[in-house]
C-alpha cells in the first residue's frame, strides 16, 4: 500500500504533510525494549521506522525536529512513549508523528495520511488504504504489511549486487533524527539536523 501511495505522489511537485498516528500499547519501564542497552527505548527502536517512511514518501532528507512527550504523576509510564514529533524536510514538507503508548488496543495501530497538491493517502494498518484525487477515492488492498516485500527487496539486491533498497545515508539519517528527537526533548527546542554529516555515503 506504501508503494501504491508513494507512486500516486510521485509527479508532484510541491511538499507534502504527513500525519502519522501509532496506537503503540503500553509497554513496562522493567521491558528489554525500554533497557538502554538492548531495546535502547521506543523512540530509537521503533519510532526510527516511521521516520523511514517519511523520508520514502517526500523523497528528502531530514533536516529539523521537535520532539514533545507527556509528562505524569504516573510512575509506570515512560514519557517519551506518548510524544509528538514534528520533523522538517528538506524540501519544505512536514511530518507529524504521534506516538502513543496511553490508548485502547481496541484502535487499529497504524494510520498514516499524506497530503499534497490537493491529493491525499490514507493507510490503515499497512493493509489498506484509499488515494483521493479530483473527488474521488480508490481503494488500495494489500495482501500483508509488506515485510515479505521488504526483505525480497534487499535479498534480490544483493544477489544481483544492486543497490540497497534503502541507503546507508538514509538509514544514517533516521538514526542522528532518533537522537536528535531524544535532544529536543531534554532542551525543550527544535533540534538541527547536520546533513553535511554522511556526505561519503
Amino acid at each position: 500500500v506504501s508503494v501504491a501511495i508513494k507512486n500516486e505522489f510521485k509527479n508532484i511537485q510541491e511538499p507534502l504533510v504527513i500525519n502519522i498516528r501509532v496506537n503503540a500499547g503500553y509497554i513496562p519501564k522493567e521491558h528489554w525494549i525500554q533497557q538502554p542497552a538492548t531495546g535502547a527505548g521506543r523512540i530509537i527502536g521503533e519510532i526510527c521506522h516511521f521516520i523511514d517512511l517519511m523520508q520514502y514518501f517526500t523523497g528528502a532528507e531530514p533536516v529539523k525536529v521537535f520532539a514533545e512527550p507527556i509528562f505524569t504523576d504516573n510512575t509506570r509510564i515512560t514519557p517519551e512513549d506518548n510524544i509528538a514529533v514534528v520533523i522538517k524536510f528538506s524540501d519544505g514538507s512536514v511530518g507529524n508523528l504521534a506516538y502513543i503508548a496511553n490508548g485502547d488496543k481496541a484502535l487499529p495501530k497504524e494510520r498514516i495520511e499524506v497530503f499534497g497538491a490537493g491529493n491525499t493517502g490514507v493507510i490503515n494498518d499497512f493493509r489498506d488504504g484509499i488515494f483521493y484525487r479530483n473527488n474521488k477515492p480508490v481503494k488500495l488492498r494489500s495482501s500483508g504489511k509488506g515485510h515479505r516485500e521488504e526483505v525480497k527487496a534487499f535479498l534480490n539486491a544483493v544477489k544481483d549486487g544492486k543497490e540497497s533498497p534503502v541507503s546507508f545515508r538514509s538509514i544514517c539519517l533516521t538514526t542522528l533524527t532518533t537522537f536528535r528527537i531524544s535532544e529536543s526533548i531534554i532542551t525543550g527546542l527544535p533540534q538541527q539536523i547536520a546533513s553535511d554529516v554522511y556526505n561519503n555515503t
